[in-house]
């Protein structure tokens, strides 16, 4: 209990307080208003005095209303709602912020302007202790709780004809301001206190549900915009099958509109039965599973890779589903990238000047701007790959795949389902879910075939097959599986030859044979050999992090009289041990393999032999028109007449050879 001694006013007729000396004992019994009067004679409060709050304005105002703008905006409707209920019963409804700065007020006139202390009803105006003594506001404030002051409990005897009740508001259970209605004492209600408690709760969990709304609509955001990032088509369903949600990817697959698909039912978008619904039925999902969606025709409409979940509640009730498929070309695309699916090398990177070589780039660029196939010739080591490569990377399929096997060696019985794929248990071994082969792997790209020659015989009628109608079927499957695929085979042997011994069909081999390009082995392009070596030498140091510089005359004259039966890939090998155990910056005879100098050794000696042997001494020494004469005779005895041949051989023109047997009087 508190006591003050207080000087009483009365109010005259004319409305002017008078004060009188007699003092009468003011009795405090609320906890918080003691607490409140302490604070203001600790503060040097008077309570004689009327107080005018101090009041922000201009930039500072501005400044404080903005910065309660989501507080002012959440209070206003449930402020005029309180409002409704004391309207015109001399009331006003105030709202603070959590520093007793006026924000808001609603009240009636007599209140708001006619009042003594109208100066105290501007926005901005702040309602400490220090400058208005305790009022509801601020006690409210300061206790975190809602209460009300009315009349004698007031320290300042300005508000003693006013009761204020007034509850703090909190934003996460922090005080960010305070409601509160004031009113004439003898016209308060005594459930005012109740009513704005009320309010205040109201507005607190106004602010709660639009931060969860705000919350949820952001989530929304990020989920519509990662389910529309999501390269893959994205869609789900409710528990009766109805489209709630699709992205624009899934959308443009299935050939639909995302705007009027919403909200119906999901067969009735597509023609074809919609596997996710087996998912709402059996309550069972699958995670990369293969479909495959025919047409009235056999042929394969839609070819997915789909995963797909339930969705459930809290009681592990089915209510909805999602479903996530993405078209099988893509699934090939990404293992492209993934495993390395494309050429490395151009054009560019092929080393040769010779005029062997610059007929085989020449062909190879014409072949790069074709579609036909191409049937490439070469011994082991020439760059066949090289070639099949760089016509890749030069044609319209350069960014899709380019897919490469060896037909010898892969077993006769494995060969169909690494060409072709097979299904889940189609023979023993065999993946569960299946495999894909390499035509489907190539689609849209390029195939090579390498070691053609060596295919087996009942895999060369399905490869024919294959280039005829453009479809395959797996290994067990029934499905007929559409396939775009350029061809590019090679070979190290003769394969009409092959064809005429029964060996190869002969109807592959001129589906094949579009275009022929030789790739001429390194014996036969020896000029070429220099600036190889020059090639594998920088390529090398840079691989071991050597530094050889250069090769001496005697070593590169070794290199250019060998025949290099390994054609550039032996060479290859050949330069990378050199570098290799070269002691100094210079590759010198020491460092070439002692294979290399034996067989020139044996070469040499081989030549000696011979040339004793050729020689005649009885005959004496023929002329150079005896010898020429002789050349011709033999040369038309080989090729039985043949001048085209015979011209070929002797390396001179029609006309020439025509010449020169009339010159020795052969025709």
């Amino acid at each position: 209990m508190y006591v003050l001694q207080e000087k009483q006013y009365k109010r005259t007729i004319d409305g002017t307080e008078n004060f009188v000396d007699k003092k009468t004992p003011v009795i405090v019994q609320k906890d918080y208003v003691l607490r409140g009067w302490e604070r203001c004679i600790t503060k040097g409060v008077s309570p004689y005095e009327r107080k005018t709050a101090k009041c922000y304005q201009g930039d500072e105002l501005d400044k404080t209303l903005r910065q309660n703008m989501e507080l002012i905006a959440f209070a206003k409707p449930f402020m005029d709602n309180l409002y409704s209920f004391v309207r015109h019963s001399g009331f006003a409804v105030m709202l603070t912020d959590a520093n007793a700065c006026l924000l808001e007020v609603i009240g009636d006139k007599e209140i708001i302007e006619d009042s003594d202390d109208r100066d105290n009803f501007k926005k901005g105006c702040l309602w400490h202790e220090k400058y208005v003594g305790n009022t509801a506001v601020n006690t409210a404030l300061l206790e975190g709780k809602p209460l009300q002051i009315s009349g004698e409990e007031h320290y300042c005897t300005a508000y003693k004809n006013w009761t204020c009740s007034s509850a703090p508001i909190r934003k996460e259970g922090k005080i960010i301001g305070a409601l509160n209605v004031r009113g004439y004492m003898w016209n308060t209600h005594p459930h005012t206190l109740g009513m704005v408690a009320a309010a205040a709760k109201a507005i607190e969990n106004q602010i709660v549900i639009e931060k969860a709304n705000a919350e949820i609509l952001l989530k929304t955001k990020y989920q519509s915009a990662i389910a529309e990032c999501i390269t893959d088509g994205f869609l789900t369903i409710d528990n009766h099958g109805i489209l709630t949600y699709i992205n624009e990817t899934g959308a443009d697959i299935l050939g639909i509109c995302k705007e009027s698909a919403l909200g119906k039912p999901i067969k009735d978008l597509v023609d074809f039965d919609p596997v996710i619904l087996d998912v709402i039925h059996t309550g069972k999902g699958y995670v990369d599973k293969e479909f495959i969606v025919r047409n009235n025709k056999n042929g394969v409409k839609y070819h997915f890779i789909k995963t797909a979940m339930p969705i459930r509640d809290e009681e592990g009730n089915i209510v909805g589903a999602i479903d996530n498929f993405r078209k099988i070309k893509r699934v090939h695309t990404m293992m492209r990238k993934l495993v390395g699916n494309y050429g490395k090398f151009t054009f560019d990177d092929i080393i040769g000047s010779s005029s062997r070589m610059k007929e085989c780039i020449r062909l190879s660029k014409i072949a790069a701007r074709s579609s036909s196939n191409v049937l490439i010739y070469g011994e082991s080591g020439t760059g066949k790959e090289l070639l099949v490569q760089s016509i890749h990377n030069a044609s319209n399929r350069k960014n899709e795949s380019l897919v490469s096997i060896n037909c010898a060696a892969i077993p006769s019985e494995l060969i169909e389902s690494e060409l072709f794929g097979y299904e889940g248990g189609a023979f023993t071994g065999a993946l569960k879910n299946g495999q894909i082969g390499k035509f489907e792997l190539a689609n849209g790209g390029t195939i090579f075939l390498d070691e053609i020659g060596d295919m087996p015989l009942h895999m060369q009628a399905k490869l024919l097959r294959v280039l005829q109608e453009n479809q395959i079927m797996r290994v067990g499957g029934s499905d007929l599986l559409d396939v775009d695929v350029r061809i590019i085979s090679a070979t190290n042997k003769d394969l009409l030859s092959e064809c005429r011994k029964g060996n190869f069909r002969e109807d592959l081999y001129y589906r094949l044979n579009v275009l022929n390009i030789v790739s001429p082995p390194l014996r036969d392009r020896k000029e070429d050999i220099e600036a190889l070596v020059c090639h594998f030498i920088s390529k090398i140091n840079v691989k071991i992090g050597s530094s050889i510089e250069d090769i001496s005359p005697e070593a590169m004259d070794c290199l250019m009289d060998y025949d290099w039966p390994g054609n550039v890939r032996e060479l290859e090998n050949t330069i990378e041990r050199a570098v290799n155990i070269c002691s100094g910056t210079t590759i010198g005879m020491q460092d070439i393999s002692k294979n290399i100098l034996e067989c020139l050794k044996k070469k040499s000696e081989d030549c000696k032999d011979k040339r004793s042997i050729d020689v005649d001494e009885s005959k004496g020494i023929e002329s150079l028109e005896e010898i020429e004469k002789e050349a011709i005779e033999k040369a038309l005895l080989i090729t039985k007449g043949n001048i085209s041949q015979t011209a070929s051989a002797l390396k001179v023109s029609r006309n020439t050879l025509y010449n020169k047997m009339k010159k020795y009087g052969m025709q």
